[in-house]
């Protein structure tokens, strides 16, 4: 990855050449019908349940990266049919991703955020998720890494009876120390059928921030904008 997009009290910061180093982990909490949701505090989750993509969170599902296309009826699924596989315990309506559904599915989100959460069951390693800031792709996960992670020494993959809860953290290193990352879209994708996920949360996850790092990054903004002025000002005179 050759571009990172940071938040700071300067604004968004461009640093070159660094790579995301995002975490990912098993996590949530059973959440009768729904399977299971988020634990992270102050997230904001999309159930799916009324079968549309409709939120409280500002986040636009689309069949495009501008967010212009509304996703169709077949986005949708309730119960496990022969190319979906409902989440295990998870018997409201889910996100369903894959070559009889359509492929990929964009989120668009109202600003940064750093914690992306969903409910997913019988991944495979074309299912893919993507993440974006400004444009930029700044890191990906496919079902594989997924599953190494949630079910530590299995090999099988598009196993119906498994599911967990997944929780991504995106990071950078910065001055050897970890600080979050940011994204403002994502783009769920699966070249076969299909990718089932519920229960999807976004937000800024309460991880504690390195203040030697954040003030490395407002005193780079604070520089480029003193040197950006300062040349202004001599090509005035």
């Amino acid at each position: 990855m050759s571009k990172i997009v940071q938040w700071s009290a300067a604004g968004l910061i461009l640093i070159q050449g660094v790579a995301v180093a995002g975490v990912i982990q098993s996590g949530g909490m059973a959440a009768g019908s729904n399977g299971r949701m988020s634990a992270v505090a102050g997230a904001c989750t999309v159930t799916f349940n009324a079968a549309t993509a409709a939120n409280a969170c500002r986040a636009t599902y689309s069949t495009d990266a501008a967010g212009l296309t509304a996703l169709g009826a077949n986005s949708f699924a309730n119960g496990t049919a022969t190319t979906h596989a409902a989440p295990a315990g998870d018997t409201s309506s889910y996100l369903t991703v894959g070559t009889s559904d359509g492929t990929p599915v964009y989120i668009n989100l109202s600003g940064p955020a750093n914690y992306f959460g969903f409910y997913a069951g019988s991944l495979d390693i074309y299912n893919l998720v993507e993440f974006f800031m400004n444009g930029a792709l700044v890191d990906s996960f496919d079902g594989a890494q997924i599953n190494s992670i949630a079910f530590p020494g299995q090999t099988a993959a598009g196993n119906r009876a498994e599911a967990q809860y997944v929780d991504y953290f995106p990071s950078v290193l910065l001055n050897g120390k970890s600080v979050p990352a940011f994204f403002d879209r994502i783009r769920i994708s699966s070249a076969g059928n299909s990718f089932e996920t519920d229960n999807h949360a976004f937000g800024l996850a309460p991880i504690a921030i390195p203040e030697p790092g954040w003030l490395s990054l407002f005193g780079m903004g604070s520089l480029l904008i003193f040197s950006f002025l300062r040349k202004r000002n001599l090509h005035r005179d």
